[in-house]
């Protein structure tokens, strides 16, 4: 059954919303808006950056979780650009498979200033009390560039968060 012009009009309104948190996410992170950041996140959040950090997927509170990501790139600028949004939606859910570029710039004496990653979001989103916002962040790169050794060298603070956001009690099983 063809939709009405009411459901389309709402399906572009909530694909344009997600959209929007996407933006903001990216916006945040560029000019750390840590706020904005965390107003992006459902409460609880799935991270899966296993491919970029090497920690297998884990399910964590989200004001930790901005923490964590504070202390990792706050030292780092940032220009990440989003693309080819593709959303399915399924009510109150919805998946997204969002194309990333992602730069990241700070001054070193070790090797490259810049370390670029090319590749996607596969995220998921949930509407909670009108406004869509992050439920799981899958992040994936096919390649990348320039040097990595740019997020080393952690606070002792950040280390120890590292260990107590990627243990064994947060991880996730991959069926969930």
């Amino acid at each position: 059954m063809p939709l009405t012009q009411n459901q389309m009009i709402e399906e572009l309104w909530d694909k344009s919303q997600i959209e929007r948190v996407m933006t903001d996410l990216g916006r945040a992170l560029d000019q750390q808006d840590w706020t904005l950041y965390r107003r992006c996140l459902a409460d609880t959040v799935d991270i899966d950056f296993e491919r970029t950090l090497g920690f297998k997927e884990i399910r964590i509170d989200a004001d930790t979780w901005v923490e964590l990501v504070r202390g990792l790139i706050g030292h780092v600028r940032t220009h990440h650009t989003f693309s080819n949004y593709a959303i399915d939606l399924d009510g109150d859910q919805a998946r997204a498979n969002i194309q990333l570029v992602a730069r990241h710039w700070r001054s070193t004496d070790y090797g490259a200033s810049e370390f670029n990653q090319y590749g996607w979001y596969e995220n998921r989103f949930v509407r909670e009390d009108g406004r869509w916002k992050l439920r799981r962040l899958l992040h994936t790169h096919q390649w990348t560039s320039g040097n990595g050794a740019l997020f080393g060298n952690p606070t002792e603070e950040t280390a120890a968060l590292l260990g107590r956001v990627f243990c064994e009690a947060n991880l996730i099983s991959r069926d969930e």
